[in-house]
Formats: C-alpha cells, sequence, structure tokens
C-alpha cells in the first residue's frame, strides 16, 4: 500500500527570527498571506494563517520605532513616487468584505463563501499594509533628505 501523500509548502519551513527588521518581516507576513489564499490544502492552509497571526503578532510591536540609519537607504529616493499604496479595489469586492465582516461578527457560521471572501480581504490587507510600510519615506534633494508628506 502507497503511503499518503504529505503536503508541505515552502513558507512552513521559514522562520521569522525576533530580531527581524520589520520590512523583512512585513514583506514575509504578505507572502504568507498569498501562500495561505491559493492553497486548497486545508490544514495547509490552516497552518500558514498561524505562521502569519505569529508573524503579525511579532511584527506589531515594532511599528512605532524609529527607521535604523543602516536602513535609511531603502527608504529613501531621488524621485517622488507616482503613486502611493491604496487598497484598489471594487465597490462590489468593498461590499462583500463588508457583509463576510457583519456575517461572522454578528456570530453566524461562516459559509465557505463567506470563509472566502475574508480570505481575499486579509490577503488585501496584509498586501496593503506591506506596501505601506515598504513605501519611501524621505525625497533625496540638494538640501539634505525631506520627508515624503
Amino acid at each position: 500500500m502507497e503511503a499518503p501523500a504529505v503536503w508541505t509548502h515552502p513558507l512552513l519551513y521559514v522562520d521569522i527570527e525576533p530580531q527581524t527588521d520589520f520590512a523583512k518581516a512585513a514583506a514575509h507576513c504578505e507572502k504568507l498571506a498569498a501562500g495561505a489564499l491559493d492553497t486548497e490544502h486545508l490544514p495547509t492552509q490552516h497552518e500558514l494563517y498561524q505562521r502569519l497571526h505569529e508573524c503579525l503578532t511579532q511584527l506589531q510591536p515594532t511599528l512605532l520605532e524609529p527607521i535604523d540609519e543602516n536602513q535609511m537607504a531603502q527608504f529613501t529616493v531621488s524621485t517622488l513616487p507616482r503613486t502611493r499604496p491604496a487598497m484598489d479595489t471594487e465597490s462590489e469586492l468593498l461590499c462583500e468584505y463588508c457583509l463576510a465582516l457583519s456575517h461572522l461578527l454578528s456570530g453566524n457560521p461562516l459559509s465557505i463563501s463567506v470563509e472566502e471572501t475574508l480570505q481575499g480581504l486579509l490577503y488585501e490587507l496584509t498586501a496593503f499594509m506591506t506596501d505601506t510600510m515598504l513605501a519611501p519615506r524621505w525625497l533625496s534633494t540638494p538640501q539634505g533628505l525631506q520627508p515624503i508628506t
């Protein structure tokens, strides 16, 4: 008799160390959310969401800390970005998100479609958070670094 296939996902083998900088941790959160959204194997999906929760928990206390001087270069640009991070979500999908959240918060059991909608929302929020956190913060000018407002 052949052994059952074992489902694995490469992100399950990547650990984020406590001293990992916020930029790498945020990017890893986005990868975990995307990986969970893409997998159809429920135990793997649950494990990826657990890892995402752990990574977000580790990331949260670092969000208000100043950026280290050795990281400033990666957040500095010489020309202003043409766009800023945004959730570019159609109103129909935003309404689905609101319906799913109100359904969940009203104590109703989750249907498959509501769960899938919430998974999409979690991915979009994680991607938006990562884009916002990794966006340029300073503009290099002849007068020195200027904050991007």
